[in-house]
Order: structure tokens, then C-alpha cells, then sequence
């Protein structure tokens, strides 16, 4: 979610000014650079990180694109980024020297940041919005979103994380490739009518600028029952790929204390995972139907 800006994009761009306008954060989308054909925000992101500017006056900073060609999402996937009405979008976040105890909540920053997705998104439509753990916006069973998070140092040492956000906003169903399809769907397809980016994103930056605000200084536990409350992974049963120990499945029972995924083992492909309460940090996680 760079390279260099071309013109494929259609004449249905995003009303920056509108945006501007219509934005109530300190920091969060006060510095915009609007590209409106891009490879990727993410990577356009990091790279304005090691610019002389320094990292301090780059948090908060918004990079916004109405397509990206060659988009991605977690784990190298592609993310599919055409020039439709949706949202690509990716923010720089520096957390203050003075913020207690970061490097443990760093793994809260996608979970929380899916948690403002999903309280923009319900209140702009009225539709219940979930999270699949630990990146993926859904609409019942159908991904309509999904946030990949990357962590770097700049020049001078600084930690900074850029969060990616990629929404089908006003794309059309139809429009996207045949094999997603059946597990993806669209804001506007599922609301019955267009909607405003300019606005959703004027409200978007402002719950994720206090989201980031609350993580940063008061640490992650105000919003976890938020995040456990509206999390659809929890009770399911699930299917994990794990890098070890292959495809496991079980019941996934609660989100640990940084950010993991608990899940209570049932099927057993290796004698090393006996049935047991699993903590999972980092793998795809498929939702069992059924």
C-alpha cells in the first residue's frame, strides 16, 4: 500500500480540499500528499521516513492514492488497488521518546487501527462492521477492507510504523478479480448507494489519531473489551497456518495480553502440539464455515 505517480487513474478523483476542510485532528492528516496513481502508499511512506526533514515532523503524515498498481497487503499478497472510488491509504506514526512501555504495545497498533475502521465505517452507514484477526474488515462473512502495518528506523534511530489501509468503498462488485469475489464485497454495495470518501476519511483520521493517542499514553487496556466485543474471530472455529507446525485447527477463545490470538488446539497434525491453548503472533488465519 511507491513509485513514480502516472495518470491511469479516471477522472473520479478524491475532493482533497473537501478533506482538508472537513478534518478535526492535531496531527493525524494535517501534512497530505495526494498521489493519485501510485505503486503503493506503504512504500511511498517509508521512503519520505528516511527524508532530511527528520521523523518528528513526518508523524502524522497521510498519503493517500485513488489506485495503487502494485498494492500489498500482509505475508507478499498482492492487494488488489483499482481506480474504482475506494480508499488506499497510509499514515506515519512516530511515537513521542516520552511514551511508556511502546515496544510491547506495537502489536496492538493494527488491532486498534482496525478498531477506528470499523467505528468509522458502522457510523457512517449503520452496518455492523467486524474484525477478523488480526488485519481483515469484514461485512458478515465478506471482506470489504484490511490494514497491514510496517515498522522501520530512520536515519537517526527513530522508531516509526506506517499504517496501510486499503477500503472497497465504491467499487463495484463486478469490478473485483473473479477468484475474490464470493469472499469480498464493497461499502457501497452493501450501504445501496455511493458514499462520500472525503467525509469517511475526515472521520477515519480522527478516531485512528485518538486511538494511536490512547495506546501511546495510557497502554492498550481501555480498548481491548472493544476490540474482544467486536472481534468475529472469537468462538470461531479456525484454521492456522503456522510456519512450524503446518495447518492446525481449533477454537479461537481470546486475544492475549499483546495483541495474540488464544486459540484452544483440536486437530492435531504434530506430535509437538498436544491439545492445548496456542498463542498465535503471525499467521493466516482462515474462518471455518459450517
Amino acid at each position: 500500500m511507491g513509485g513514480p505517480a502516472n495518470d491511469q487513474c479516471p477522472a473520479d478523483r478524491l475532493d482533497i480540499d473537501r478533506l482538508q476542510a472537513s478534518l478535526h485532528t492535531h496531527t493525524f492528516g494535517q501534512t497530505l500528499r495526494y498521489i493519485p496513481s501510485t505503486a503503493s502508499t506503504n512504500a511511498d511512506a517509508l521512503a519520505y521516513l528516511q527524508q532530511p526533514t527528520g521523523p518528528a515532523a513526518a508523524h502524522g503524515t497521510v498519503i493517500l492514492a485513488d489506485c495503487q498498481t502494485a498494492g500489498r497487503g500482509r505475508r507478499g499478497r498482492a492487494w488488489h488497488s483499482p481506480a474504482q472510488g475506494n480508499i488506499y491509504m497510509s499514515v506515519i506514526v512516530v511515537p513521542e521518546p516520552g511514551s511508556t512501555r511502546i515496544g510491547p504495545w506495537l502489536s496492538w497498533i493494527p488491532l486498534f487501527s482496525a478498531l477506528a475502521v470499523s467505528d468509522c465505517l458502522s457510523g457512517c452507514t449503520g452496518l455492523a462492521v467486524s474484525m477478523k484477526w488480526p488485519n481483515d474488515l469484514l461485512i458478515g462473512d465478506k471482506k470489504i477492507g484490511g490494514i497491514l502495518c510496517e515498522q522501520t528506523t530512520t536515519a537517526d534511530r527513530t522508531l516509526a510504523i506506517v499504517i496501510g489501509i486499503g477500503l472497497n468503498i465504491n467499487a463495484a462488485p463486478d469490478s473485483l478479480p473473479e477468484e475474490l469475489r464470493a469472499g469480498a464485497t464493497t461499502m457501497a454495495a452493501e450501504a445501496g448507494h455511493r458514499l462520500d470518501r472525503a467525509m469517511i476519511l475526515a472521520d477515519l483520521l480522527l478516531r485512528l489519531e485518538q486511538r494511536m493517542d490512547r495506546l501511546f499514553h495510557d497502554g492498550p487496556s481501555g480498548m481491548i473489551d472493544e476490540f474482544t466485543r467486536r472481534c468475529s474471530t472469537l468462538g470461531k472455529t479456525v484454521r492456522v497456518a503456522l510456519e512450524e507446525n503446518g495447518i492446525v485447527q481449533g477454537i479461537a477463545e481470546s486475544i492475549g495480553p499483546d495483541g495474540c490470538l488464544c486459540l484452544r488446539v483440536t486437530s492435531d497434525p504434530s506430535p509437538t502440539l498436544p491439545h492445548r491453548l496456542l498463542e498465535v503472533r503471525s499467521a493466516e488465519v482462515i474462518h471455518v464455515r459450517g
